[in-house]
């Protein structure tokens, strides 16, 4: 259901019930704000504008691309949208640079994430023949992929992935980050707080420079770039807490 009907039954309830008219009038009024694109897009910008940019190649040990979520096993294209926007930005460039992949993730669900990614990727080796093929080593120079399939959050995408670079005996590994760009800032964080060199290669971005009428309205899109900003506020402010 839109954002508005929401928004016109709680207005509804302040006509009602007077005692909690105020309330109910600032609940509307915080509803309808960050139920629209321009607060939403507000919000987000200083989370992605920093990452918007074309990619330049640079000398990495690995590119690591963050998962991002699976709709569960169906016919195809298992992967949440994000996580394969995610998947299919960093094995274009990782193909490019031939450089080896690590699939951070598992996700709380019995089809994981790796699951997911690795479904996806025979499909696109089926389809378009792009020659991407697992491996369980960490092979420099090599377009392969590795799966990182313990993590359940972005701590500890960071905490596994740099055991896997010690195991090696790299203590300080260069890597090329791939997530949503919403979601880079606190992922650059907690990757340099275990030791990575981190150049950030953003996509799924959300944000834009340009607002129409529209944009004033309320909306489901609006809705979700403002929870995506203040969970990722609320993120930054926990690691502050937490990595003291």
């Amino acid at each position: 259901m839109p954002p508005g009907i929401f928004i016109l039954l709680i207005l509804l309830g302040a006509i009602f019930y007077k005692k909690a008219r105020i309330y109910l009038l600032l609940l509307a009024s915080l509803f309808y704000l960050f139920s629209t694109k321009a607060i939403g897009n507000f919000l987000l910008l200083p989370f992605e504008q920093p990452y918007n940019h074309i990619h330049t190649p640079q000398s990495v040990n690995a590119m690591v691309i963050l998962a991002g979520g699976t709709h569960g096993k169906s016919a195809n294209l298992t992967l949440a949208a994000s996580s394969y926007k995610r998947l299919i930005y960093g094995t274009m460039i990782a193909k490019q640079e031939q450089l080896p992949i690590i699939f951070s993730g598992q996700g709380l669900k019995k089809y994981s994430e790796s699951m997911s990614a690795k479904d996806s990727i025979a499909e696109l080796n089926r389809y378009f023949d792009i020659n991407l093929t697992e491996s369980t080593k960490l092979l420099k120079d090599t377009f392969s992929i590795f799966y990182e399939n313990k993590s359940l959050n972005t701590y500890e995408n960071a905490k596994f992935t740099k055991k896997l670079f010690a195991d090696k005996k790299v203590e300080t590994p260069t890597i090329y980050l791939v997530t949503s760009a919403f979601h880079m800032k606190r992922s650059i964080r907690l990757y340099k707080h275990f030791g990575f060199h981190v150049i950030p290669v953003a996509t799924d971005f959300m944000t834009t420079n340009k607002l129409t009428i529209r944009s004033f309205f309320p909306s489901h899109a609006g809705l979700q770039m403002s929870y995506h900003a203040l969970h990722e506020y609320a993120g930054l402010l926990q690691l502050s807490l937490k990595l003291k």
